[in-house]
C-alpha cells in the first residue's frame, strides 16, 4: 500500500508499466484488500494513473466501489476530489457523480464533497434538491471568501506574521507569498467576487486598497497606514464571524 501512494500521482503508470500491471491492481489485488483505506488507495491509483483513459468496464466497476467506500469517509476530501475528477475526466457523468453524492446521509459531509468538486449545480434533478445546491453554492462561496481572507490576515495580522511558519494552523500562504499572490492591484479587480456575492462592495474596497499600497515601495507595509486595513475591515467584530459570513447574512 507504501508503493500505490507513491504510484497515485504517476499519470504514467500505464505507459512505464504496461496495461497488465494496471489489470493487476484491477483484478488480483483490489478484490483481496479487505481494508477500507486500503480497497480506496488502490482505486485512487487506478483511476488518477489512469486520468482521462480509464478503460470504460474497469471505470464503471471502481466507480461502484468508491462510492461507498467514500459515503463511509475512507479518504479525504483533497484525495476524494482528485479522483472523482479522474472518474468524471474518464466518462463518468457530473450528475452520476452529484446523484450519489447527494444521497450519501451525512449532509454536511455531501455538501462538502460537491463543494469541492465544484458540482453546485446538475441537470434534470427534482426539486427536493434544491435546497442542497444553494448549500453546495454558498459552500463554494465560503470556499473562496476563507481563501481571500486567510491571505488578507497572513499579510496584515502581526502575530500569523510573526508566526505563520511555526503555527499548527495552515494558513495556506507564508508571508512572502501573501503579498506577492494579493489578487487585487488594480482597481475593479474586485469586482468578480462583488457581483458573485462572495464579498461585498465595502470589502472589495479594501482589498484593493491592500493591493496599491503593496504594490507601492514607497510604503511601509507594517506602517499605521496599512495596519489600520485590518481595523477597517473587521470594525471590532469577531474575525470568524465576518470571514464565515457571506454579503447578505448568508
Amino acid at each position: 500500500m507504501a508503493l500505490l501512494r507513491g504510484l497515485k500521482d504517476y499519470s504514467s503508470l500505464t505507459e512505464h508499466y504496461g496495461e497488465d500491471f494496471v489489470r493487476l491492481l484491477w483484478k488480483d489485488v483490489l478484490p483481496k484488500v479487505t481494508e477500507t483505506h486500503n480497497q480506496v488507495s488502490v482505486i485512487e491509483t487506478l483511476v488518477e494513473a489512469t486520468y482521462g483513459n480509464t478503460e470504460p468496464n474497469m471505470l464503471e466497476q471502481l466507480f461502484d466501489a468508491y462510492m461507498p467506500l467514500l459515503e463511509q469517509y475512507a479518504t479525504t476530501l483533497d484525495h476524494a476530489a482528485r479522483c472523482l475528477f479522474g472518474f468524471i475526466e474518464s466518462g463518468i457523468g457530473i450528475q452520476d457523480v452529484s446523484d450519489r453524492i447527494a444521497k450519501f446521509p451525512h449532509r454536511r459531509y455531501a455538501v462538502a464533497l460537491l463543494a469541492y468538486i465544484n458540482a453546485y449545480e446538475w441537470a434534470d434533478q427534482p426539486s427536493d434538491t434544491d435546497e442542497l445546491q444553494t448549500e453546495v453554492k454558498d459552500a463554494r462561496k465560503i470556499r473562496e471568501r476563507t481563501y481571500i481572507f486567510t491571505q488578507f490576515l497572513v499579510i496584515l495580522h502581526p502575530l500569523i506574521g510573526k508566526y505563520q511558519k511555526v503555527s499548527s494552523i495552515d494558513f495556506v500562504f507564508d508571508y512572502e507569498g501573501a503579498h506577492i499572490d494579493w489578487p487585487f492591484s488594480r482597481e475593479g479587480s474586485s469586482l468578480r467576487l462583488v457581483e458573485q456575492h462572495i464579498i461585498d462592495e465595502r470589502e472589495g474596497a479594501i482589498f484593493e486598497e491592500l493591493g496599491t499600497l503593496i504594490h507601492d515601495e514607497s510604503v511601509d507595509l507594517q506602517s499605521p497606514e496599512v495596519l489600520s486595513l485590518y481595523e477597517s475591515l473587521f470594525e471590532g467584530r469577531d474575525p470568524l464571524g465576518v470571514i464565515f459570513a457571506l454579503p447578505g447574512g448568508r
